[in-house]
């Protein structure tokens, strides 16, 4: 079969439409479904990591527990996939006092203000149990169907690591599943004040909108495609016969009447002119790229949401760590650095010391005056401990307990120290929320296992003096 030079240019021009077209997509979609897998995997592990530091580890012990107990005496033990069943109902009614718990309720609070905060689809709290290879829901702080207390569920292949090595986690994994569609779900180990893992926090979020926009984007670069040959086609057939068949035509016209004796002046007075396709293309791309830069910039206006999202989530984490009443760090604050002295002792670099300072009177001046004078003399007393101890990082641990851990200068001129503060407290004057008084104790690092026995010694240090400072009023 012959084909003319017309249908061979034309054919020839809508392949490689095609073909470019065709891999356009195909790099678009994979460069831009990475792009989107990498953000929403490090965002939901951002968050769950969040949740781990900032959710009250010592509420989540107190469920923990009470949740094992029930489930360690309850012989029939029914997965999630039988959920509505009357099995399921039955075994899910032993856990049922749980939820009535008020650290449930507190936990739950907490959990949904992050969620919201943070605009993600479902934070929850599970507790793994390595016997059954599964994990049990400790509180789901999902708005809809949440799963209560004691449902179990078995662990992904992606988390069976988890199993032996629990301060691992759940690292971020994609799946797809009928009931919940897309989902990026990451889980962060929580710890308690013994540095062990209690349980996880897990965040879900779902991935079905971005899904379908990546689908969409796909099929409006297909009909582009489409709609490009189109265009190609038409045009190439106008080009072909304009500046190829037509100028050939003319010039095997002009031959003819050459062959038959007529003079050149035939071909002479012929002037064509072809034109260049090098900017008809360049169009066509351009027209491409610009639907191409719309949905990047989508998807840079996505990832600017994302990263607003992380700042606020840091944000949160920083308003965690800080007491809201004096601005000094917050018990949050006095555990994260009990966990660095600790690792300092274990490394045998340690050189510290701890000061626990314990107001008088607090109740008495909140029943006398109201809590608003009490909040002033816990904030006159904060003020005197910082005045004294400059360099040193104070925590408010307690309605009105404060810790200072002192280390370099302050820790060598602590005795100091503690004598300029006892002096200060000693001189405070005014109205009753202004003389405020307060027992100190103290106690340097001595070779002890860890520093929470550093801070029992500064403790009981403190009761000393407070005991004698009773004393001393009664006589």
């Amino acid at each position: 079969m012959k084909f003319s030079l017309r249908s061979k240019t034309i054919l020839l021009i809508v392949i490689i439409a095609v073909i470019f077209g065709t891999a356009s997509i195909v790099v678009s979609s994979v460069f831009i479904n990475r792009m989107i897998d990498n953000s929403y995997i490090s965002r939901s592990d951002e968050i769950a990591h969040t949740v781990a530091e900032v959710v009250d580890a010592e509420k989540l012990t107190v469920l923990k527990d009470a949740l094992l107990s029930i489930y360690n005496s309850t012989e029939n033990k029914v997965i999630s996939d039988e959920w509505g069943s009357p099995e399921f109902n039955e075994y899910i009614a032993h856990f049922s006092g749980i939820e009535e718990m008020p650290e449930f309720q507190q936990v739950m609070e907490q959990l949904r203000r992050i969620q919201a905060v943070n605009d993600v689809d479902c934070i929850y709290v599970t507790v793994i149990d390595v016997p059954t290879e599964g994990f049990l829901y400790l509180v789901d702080a999902a708005l809809e169907d949440p799963c209560p207390p004691g449902v179990l569920d078995p662990i992904y292949a992606e988390n069976r690591e988890t199993l032996t090595k629990p301060d691992r986690g759940m690292p971020p994994y994609i799946t797809n599943t009928e009931p919940y569609g897309w989902l990026v779900t990451a889980g962060a180990p929580v710890y308690d004040k013994d540095h062990k893992v209690i349980c996880y926090a897990m965040v879900d979020i779902s991935m079905d909108a971005i899904r379908s926009q990546q689908r969409n984007f796909t099929m409006s670069l297909g009909l582009l495609l489409l709609a490009l040959t189109i265009v190609i086609g038409a045009g190439s057939i106008l080009a072909v016969h304009r500046f190829i068949v037509q100028p050939v035509n003319m010039l095997s016209n002009a031959a003819e009447h050459y062959t038959a004796g007529n003079e050149t002046e035939e071909i002479d007075r012929l002037r064509i002119k072809t034109g260049d396709e090098i900017q008809s293309l360049y169009n066509s791309i351009k027209q491409m790229m610009h639907d191409i830069n719309g949905y990047i910039d989508n998807l840079m206006t996505t990832t600017q949401e994302l990263t607003q999202t992380r700042i606020k989530a840091d944000q949160m984490d920083e308003l965690a760590h800080r007491d809201a009443l004096t601005g000094v760090g917050s018990k949050l604050a006095y555990d994260q650095k009990m966990r660095e002295l600790d690792e300092d002792i274990r490394q045998e670099n340690a050189s510290f010391g701890i000061v626990m300072v314990d107001m008088n009177y607090l109740k008495k001046m909140n029943d006398t005056y109201g809590h608003e004078k009490g909040n002033e003399a816990i904030k006159k007393t904060c003020t005197l401990i910082c005045d004294v101890f400059k360099h040193s990082p104070v925590y408010r641990i307690g309605g009105d307990e404060f810790v200072v851990v002192v280390k370099g200068r302050d820790k060598d001129n602590l005795p100091k120290l503690i004598d300029q503060f006892n002096e200060t407290v000693s001189q405070t004057d005014g109205k009753p929320w202004e003389k405020v008084s307060a027992a100190v104790g103290y106690a340097l690092y001595d070779g002890e296992a860890n520093a929470d026995e550093v801070f029992r010694k500064a403790d009981h240090m403190m009761y000393e003096n407070k005991r004698a400072m009773k004393e001393r009023i009664s006589e």
